[in-house]
């Protein structure tokens, strides 16, 4: 009997350790809105608690959600809050600059992911820049890096630089601001190698 009930017990235990575990999540918890609130407060914990629940939640309900990673998603708001987290500034301004970070990412003359891009020497700040791993964006930030993260696109794939002075092959969008003064948004110099 004891065989029988170790035998039973260890097809168990190899059963639960290869079949997918799910449960852990709530079906009625919305944690993409406790990602948004992990990245305004810096609560790092909680946000890759939350992808996890939201990943598997998508996963066993078959849900079209799109994954997002929550170290992405933390990264493109702070981005886009340290270019144009002013105030005064408004959202088509922070969606160019999340957007012109992205559109590097999918390049191919640009790193493939979002932290090679912003640690790319002389852009951006860098994930281990000190004044990146301080800040705080707001979570209008984050919802409109979610939103950029989950497809959207307001600019040609090759425009890919944004400055305080025209670069590239030419200028996409030019925005003033009377304190900031000009940002451009351009074109890759090799704007052939991007899909019309």
């Amino acid at each position: 009997m004891k065989r029988l009930t170790a035998l039973i017990f260890s097809v168990f235990l190899s059963l639960s350790l290869t079949a997918p575990v799910w449960g852990a999540f709530d079906p009625e918890v919305d944690y993409m809105s406790r990602m948004l609130d992990a990245v305004a407060s810096g609560d790092t914990a909680a946000g890759e608690a939350a992808e996890l629940s939201r990943n598997e939640k998508i996963i066993a309900l078959e849900m079209e959600h799109i994954p997002i990673a929550f170290d992405d998603l933390n990264m493109l708001s702070k981005i886009m809050y340290a270019e144009a987290g002013s105030v005064w500034l408004d959202d088509d301004w922070r969606l160019c600059v999340g957007e012109v970070v992205l559109n590097r990412v999918a390049s191919p003359e640009f790193p493939n992911t979002l932290r090679e891009v912003l640690d790319q020497p002389g852009q951006y700040y860098g994930p281990n820049s000190p004044y990146l791993a301080q800040l705080l964006p707001d979570r209008n930030c984050a919802v409109l890096a979610q939103r950029l993260l989950e497809g959207y696109r307001g600019m040609e794939p090759s425009v890919v630089f944004q400055a305080n002075f025209q670069q590239g092959s030419g200028v996409y969008l030019a925005r003033c601001d009377s304190q900031l003064g000009w940002t451009y948004f351009c074109y890759s110099l090799r704007p052939e190698m991007y899909p019309g």
